[in-house]
């Protein structure tokens, strides 16, 4: 599918199915820029669940959608909040106490990190095509 220079894309997230980034966490993606190597998700947080520590290599927005919490290094967040978290911003893990359910877009890619800071996993365009549907792969 492409998109329409002058008419855009509307993508019904509802019809999309969530695909387990983690242990309770699940993610939509809705964008992604192979040029840029930019991307926007969806993720989904289950009460209880944790988002493991990671680092930001570029840039990343985020819109809270639903539910509220405790980040240690940004601070509280709720419904409607927006986040920036600047390129090279090193997150402790993030403990969920409720759903919260984001928006979230990436000037680059996020690097996972062990219990030590060692890498584990690198989220960027190109791991997120495996979790991607048909119409957004088109579009990259």
């Amino acid at each position: 599918m492409e998109i329409d220079k002058d008419g855009g894309l509307v993508i019904d997230t509802d019809a999309m199915e969530w695909r387990s980034l983690a242990p309770g966490v699940g993610i939509k993606v809705l964008r992604l820029d192979r040029a840029s190597e930019e991307w926007t998700i969806m993720i989904r947080s289950e009460k209880g669940s944790v988002l493991p520590p990671h680092q930001h290599i570029g840039n990343s927005e985020i819109y809270i959608i639903k539910g509220a919490g405790h980040h240690e290094q940004a601070g509280h967040f709720k419904t409607g909040d927006y986040v920036l978290e600047p390129d090279g911003a090193t997150h402790s893990p993030l403990f969920f106490n409720e759903e919260v359910i984001q928006i979230m877009f990436a000037k680059g890619p996020s690097q996972f990190l062990d219990e030590n800071g060692n890498p584990t996993f690198l989220m960027d365009v190109n791991m997120l095509s495996g979790f991607a549907e048909e119409h957004v792969l088109a579009s990259a």
